[in-house]
C-alpha cells in the first residue's frame, strides 16, 4: 500500500474542513510537551520537601505544615502515575494543591492567612511553578485561584490583616507569577515546543515516527534503569481504505478519529501512542510485559480485537491486524523491536492476502457457468 493511496485520510474532508482545522489547532494549543509533562511530579515533590524544611526550621509545632508535606507527595505520585497530556489536566492538579492547602489550613492551623505561615509560601511556590509550566490562560487561572484562596483564608484568620497588607501580599502572588515566571516559562518552553511540533502527526495529534523513536527510547532507558518491562504493539488498520471507498471521506475521517481515541485510551497512563505509517499505529507500554500489555489492549479494544462505529443505517466494524511483544536484553532500541513487529505483521498480512486470493480462484475454478449452446430436441 502506497502512502499516496491514503492521502484523503490524512487531510480534512472537503465538508467541514474549517471545523477540523479549528479542532486540530485547539488540540495543539492544549497539548503539553513530553519534558514539561515529566517536570510536574518533581514540582509537587519539591513543594513537599520545601514544606518539610520549613516545618522543621521555622514551624516545628505547626500541624498544618506536617499535613501539607504528604499531601504534596501524593499529588506528585498522581502526576507520575497519570501524566498530563492536556492543559486542563495539569491545571487541575495545581488547583488541587491550592485547594488542599486551604482545607488543611482551615482545619488544622491557628493562623490561616498569616503571610509568614507555610500556607502563604505554599501558594506562592505553586503559583510560580504552574505559571511556568502552563500556557498563559491556564496559568492565569491557577494564579487567580491562589489569590482568591489567600484572600478567603486571610479574612477567616483571627486579627485579619489590613487592606494595604492584604493587597501587598496578594500582589506578590500576582506580580511574580504573571509578569516574571509566565514570560520566562514561555521563552523556555518555545524550543521544546518547536522540537515537539516536528514529532507530532498533524492529522491525528498522535506522535509520528520521529516522536515514537525519540520518546520511546527515553521510556526504554527509564524502564531498564528501574528494572521494569516494556512492550510495543503495532496495529495495521489497512481497512481504512475500504471504509473510505464504501462510506466516503467524511466517515473514514470519523473512523480514523475513533481509532485514535481507542489507542490513546490504551496508552492513557504512562504510555505513548503514535502513527508510524499511513495506516499503521504503534503503542509503547512501559511497565508492562507482553501478557499485561495484551490484557490492556483487549480491555479497550475487545477480544477478538475490533473497532466499531455507528454509520447511520449500518455499523462499521474494523478489525486491525496487530502484534505485541516485550523488549528483551538483546533489544537495542525501540526502532529495532518496532521494525521486527512491522515486518512480521506485513508478512502475516501478505500471507492472508495470498490465501484469500487462492481461495477466490479456487471458487472461480469450480463454479464456471454452463456453456451456452443450441437446444436439441428430445428424441
Amino acid at each position: 500500500m502506497s502512502p499516496s493511496s491514503l492521502a484523503p485520510l490524512t487531510a480534512p474532508c472537503e465538508t467541514g474542513g474549517s471545523q477540523v482545522h479549528a479542532q486540530r489547532a485547539t488540540a495543539a494549543n492544549a497539548w503539553i510537551s513530553h519534558s514539561v509533562r515529566n517536570l510536574e511530579r518533581w514540582v509537587a515533590w519539591s513543594i513537599a520537601v520545601y514544606t518539610a524544611w520549613v516545618a522543621i526550621v521555622s514551624f516545628p509545632g505547626e500541624p498544618s505544615a506536617w499535613a501539607l508535606e504528604p499531601y504534596a507527595g501524593l499529588i506528585g505520585k498522581w502526576a507520575e502515575a497519570r501524566q498530563a497530556r492536556q492543559q486542563w489536566e495539569m491545571a487541575g492538579r495545581g488547583l488541587a494543591l491550592i485547594a488542599g492547602a486551604y482545607v488543611l489550613q482551615t482545619q488544622l492551623a491557628a493562623a490561616v492567612g498569616d503571610a509568614h505561615a507555610p500556607f502563604f509560601f505554599w501558594l506562592s511556590i505553586t503559583s510560580l511553578c504552574y505559571a511556568f509550566m502552563l500556557k498563559p490562560a491556564w496559568g492565569t487561572g491557577v494564579v487567580a485561584f491562589a489569590v482568591l484562596v489567600f484572600a478567603a483564608g486571610s479574612l477567616r484568620a483571627p486579627g485579619a490583616p489590613s487592606a494595604s497588607e492584604l493587597m501587598g501580599e496578594g500582589g506578590f502572588l500576582v506580580i511574580f507569577p504573571l509578569l516574571l515566571t509566565m514570560k520566562f516559562g514561555a521563552v523556555m518552553r518555545r524550543p521544546d515546543e518547536t522540537l515537539e511540533s516536528g514529532r507530532i502527526d498533524s492529522s491525528t495529534s498522535l506522535y509520528n515516527q520521529a516522536g515514537f523513536a525519540a520518546y520511546g527510547n527515553e521510556m526504554l532507558a527509564e524502564c531498564r534503569q528501574d528494572g521494569l518491562p516494556l512492550s510495543v504493539a503495532v496495529f495495521d488498520c489497512s481497512d481504512l481504505l475500504e471504509a473510505r471507498a464504501v462510506y466516503g471521506n467524511r466517515m473514514a475521517r470519523k473512523l480514523l478519529d475513533r481509532i485514535v481515541r481507542k489507542l490513546s485510551a490504551v496508552a492513557v497512563d504512562r504510555g505513548l501512542a503514535a502513527r508510524t505509517g499511513p495506516a499503521e499505529f504503534s503503542i509503547v507500554l512501559p511497565g508492562m510485559g507482553r501478557e499485561k500489555a495484551l490484557a490492556a489492549i483487549h480491555r479497550v479494544l475487545g477480544n477478538p480485537l475490533r473497532i466499531e462505529m455507528d454509520a447511520g443505517d449500518s455499523e462499521i466494524v474494523l478489525v486491525p491486524g496487530f502484534l505485541v511483544d516485550a523488549v528483551t536484553t538483546d533489544t537495542s532500541s525501540i526502532e529495532e523491536l518496532h521494525g521486527e513487529l512491522h515486518r512480521e505483521l506485513a508478512q502475516q498480512q501478505a500471507y492472508e492476502q495470498r490465501r484469500h486470493h487462492l481461495m477466490q480462484r479456487e471458487r472461480q475454478r469450480h463454479s464456471r457457468p454452463m456453456r451456452i449452446g443450441p437446444r436439441t430436441a428430445a428424441a
